[in-house]
């Protein structure tokens, strides 16, 4: 029975996750001794085990005995490139290069993104294979069909800066180990794939070539100030603002040069140089009145003139900017740093009138400027401030205006507010006579006034018993909308009909359904797509999601599952829960987080936001893997665990990632203790800016301090960011639990 089961696969792949690498050994060994069907599974996992324990050798072995046995394995194109680059990790560079170019020479022209990126790798190991023999005509023509055949080349990925620096290895051996002389475009070319990979040092090499060897070339000025960028980025701001004036000076009447001004202002603005920054920021002013960047430079020298503690000269450079953009965008984000500082100065009856006349304005900005607000954000501040003014009923109304569902940060924050009222003597009398009359709306026969009644009521309630009982009477008023009612998911595969279903997709089925039996999701949810003709993608999204898979679950879930934005979410179904919020690599965050004093919850909620639970994902600003990790900040965690061997390409490692990103937010919670609003927004934007914000606000209350938030990218983060949190705390326990 034992046998028959293949129970002796479940009890090796139970016993490989676990580390028992004996007991995984035999047991995937009796799998291909007896013929089962998941005999090419077993001998994959064989092959594995034999390359954790260092011999490669014996992984060939087992993965040529997986080609020749098993037909029709979807590990077939898996163990190939296995074998090549098992030949090359042995030092046996002759048979890694036949293999490879066997690879290459079977490379279908039709592939999808990843296997084009695999048959890249491929091109880039076989080009190391052509170095390492001495064939430098063949490694420079495959260097260079990498450099040159890039995806995207305004966003170079791994396999171009392998190009890049394979040919700077070549072109180095020829100039007898000096730094190679090249034209200015092959420089240039060469520096922005290593800029862009944040590989500064290297970039910068290229970038000086270009300004002391070709200083009358057309890309001389770019170079200039992409060192100058280069500095900036590693927050070596006197440095960088040396390059930046360099600019200044020898191209003074380039288009880069009104960047590199503004960037200068910027620059003394970090190293404390106010005086200096802000006659920067008025020459550009003063020279290009008619720029699109011209708000930039007005509305910063008010955020100068906040960093120095001159708060007069601060509201007065405010005023003068909303007179100058009258009618424009940055009209608004004018009046919204004007309300700011009035809110920091607890100035709350001026800030309410400031607020007043920015929620008329008909442009926030939003989350697509630096500075700009969004009407929620406007709301929540508008409610803050008359709870200041102990005007009860107004505060109460504010915040009830604010939907409060799964995406809206601004709604969760409101509805701790209104607790915090509940509880307060003063203003708990304003509470309770919106509840009274939300009680009495809960009544109607109305069913979209009876729904909005509760949600309301159990925004204002602190009892939980009371929360719950609303809760059950809410779920029954959602029960009876069609737009909120979901059918229970199915729990049958349906891969077309059996008589017309091909030798090999029979098989497949086969290995599948013994594959579910066992509960191995991960590999049955390749096995059931490869069949084809899958009729429930909900399913098959269910299987992913169990298999730690959950890239592909949420894929499907925000493709199809679209929930309203004051949707309760302890109501949200558990199965349509678990695909938009997963749970995966639960066995990692558990490992690595508690230990540091990080909830696990968090580093989801930062996951779901920067990778999507995509292992290998490479963002445009070069961050890798599920934390997104930028090479500066990996390789200074790399530090702090001791990992000598570290390699940036090691952060596609899910394992590696998580124990980087918990080391990481570690560090940040000691920076801001109890703040998730501030960490997450330091892990986004920076620390020293983080910093800077939350010295603007003079609190360390998020709904004061989030608003300062000047970047809008960092902004809409932190709201995304913090809404998946309460998201995840309502449907999961700390052990990662659902609840």
């Amino acid at each position: 029975i034992f046998e028959l089961n293949n129970y002796d696969y479940l009890l090796a792949r139970i016993a490989h996750r676990s580390g028992r690498y004996g007991v995984a050994m035999a047991n995937y060994q009796l799998v291909v001794l007896r013929g089962s069907v998941l005999r090419g599974y077993a001998l994959w996992h064989l092959a594995e085990l034999s390359r954790t324990f260092g011999n490669p050798m014996l992984e060939r072995q087992y993965l040529r005995e997986m080609q020749f046995t098993v037909h029709e394995s979807l590990l077939d194109a898996a163990a190939a490139n296995r074998i090549a680059r098992s030949f090359y990790a042995n030092g046996d560079v002759k048979l890694a290069q036949k293999e490879f170019e066997r690879l290459i020479r079977g490379t279908n022209s039709k592939t999808s993104h990843e296997q084009d990126r695999l048959a890249r790798e491929n091109l880039s190991l076989l080009a190391e294979c052509y170095f390492h023999t001495g064939e430098m005509s063949r490694a420079l023509d495959v260097f260079s069909l990498l450099l040159s055949a890039n995806i995207n080349p305004a966003q170079p990925d791994d396999l171009a800066l392998a190009g890049a620096n394979g040919l700077d290895r070549i072109d180095t051996v020829a100039a007898t180990g000096e730094f190679p002389k090249l034209s200015a475009e092959r420089h240039q070319q060469r520096a922005w794939v290593y800029q862009f990979n944040r590989e500064f040092e290297n970039a910068r090499r290229h970038y000086l070539a270009i300004v002391n060897d070709h200083p009358t070339d057309r890309f001389s000025s770019d170079a200039a100030f992409q060192i100058g960028r280069g500095y900036s980025q590693t927050n070596e701001f006197t440095e960088a603002a040396k390059w930046y004036e360099r600019v200044q000076e020898q191209f003074p009447e380039t288009d880069i040069a009104r960047d590199a001004l503004l960037q200068l202002a910027a620059s003394y603005a970090r190293v404390g140089k106010y005086r200096e920054s802000a006659s920067r920021y008025q020459y550009f002013i003063d020279r290009f009145p008619t720029d699109e960047r011209l708000d930039r430079a007005y509305l910063n020298m008010i955020d100068i003139a906040r960093d120095q503690g001159e708060e007069v000269e601060a509201l007065r450079r405010a005023t003068n900017a909303q007179e100058v953009f009258r009618g424009k965008p940055a009209e608004a984000q004018a009046l919204f740093a004007e309300a700011r500082i009035y809110i920091a100065r607890e100035e709350w009856q001026t800030a309410a009138d400031a607020l007043s006349r920015l929620e008329k304005l008909p442009d926030l900005g939003g989350t697509r400027v630096s500075g700009g607000t969004t009407n929620a954000e406007v709301l929540f501040l508008r409610g803050f401030v008359f709870e200041k003014l102990q005007d009860w009923p107004q505060a109460v109304n504010l915040y009830l205006s604010i939907p409060d569902g799964p995406a809206e940060f601004y709604g969760g924050i409101a509805t701790e507010r209104l607790k915090v009222m509940s509880e307060n003597a003063q203003s708990k009398a304003a509470i309770e006579i919106r509840q009274a009359e939300f009680e009495k709306a809960a009544e109607s026969s109305d069913t979209a006034t009876r729904r909005s009644a509760l949600q309301n009521a159990i925004r204002l309630t602190v009892s939980e018993n009371d929360r719950k009982v609303l809760i059950d009477q809410l779920r029954e008023v959602y029960s009876k909308l069609p737009e909120y009612s979901e059918a229970e998911p199915v729990r049958q595969a349906h891969i077309g009909r059996k008589e017309i279903l091909s030798s090999e997709k029979k098989t497949r089925r086969k290995i599948f359904e013994e594959l579910v039996f066992l509960g191995l999701y991960d590999e049955a949810a390749t096995e059931i797509e490869a069949a084809g003709n899958v009729t429930d993608q909900q399913l098959l999204a269910q299987y992913y999601l169990q298999g730690d898979y959950a890239e592909r679950s949420i894929q499907f879930a925000e493709s199809k599952y679209k929930l309203p934005a004051d949707f309760q979410l302890e109501l949200i179904p558990r199965h349509i829960a678990e695909l938009l919020y997963p749970s995966p690599f639960a066995d990692s965050l558990i490992l690595n987080a508690p230990g540091r004093d990080v909830d696990p919850r968090f580093l989801l909620a930062i996951m779901r936001q920067e990778s999507r639970y995509q292992p290998t994902v490479k963002s445009n600003a070069a961050a890798r893997g599920l934390m997104q990790f930028i090479s500066t900040t990996s390789t200074r965690m790399a530090g702090e665990l001791q990992l000598s061997q570290f390699r940036q390409d090691d952060l596609y490692d899910p394992s590696i990632a998580i124990l980087m990103g918990s080391q990481y937010v570690s560090g940040l919670f000691t920076l801001y203790p109890n703040q998730p609003s501030a960490v997450a927004a330091s892990y986004n934007g920076g620390e020293d800016n983080m910093k800077r914000w939350l010295g603007r606000a003079k609190s360390d209350m998020p709904g004061r301090y989030v608003p300062e938030i000047m970047y809008a990218q960092t902004k809409d983060y932190v709201y995304k960011v913090m809404s998946n949190y309460r998201v995840y705390r309502t449907l999961y326990s700390e052990d990662l639990r659902t609840r």
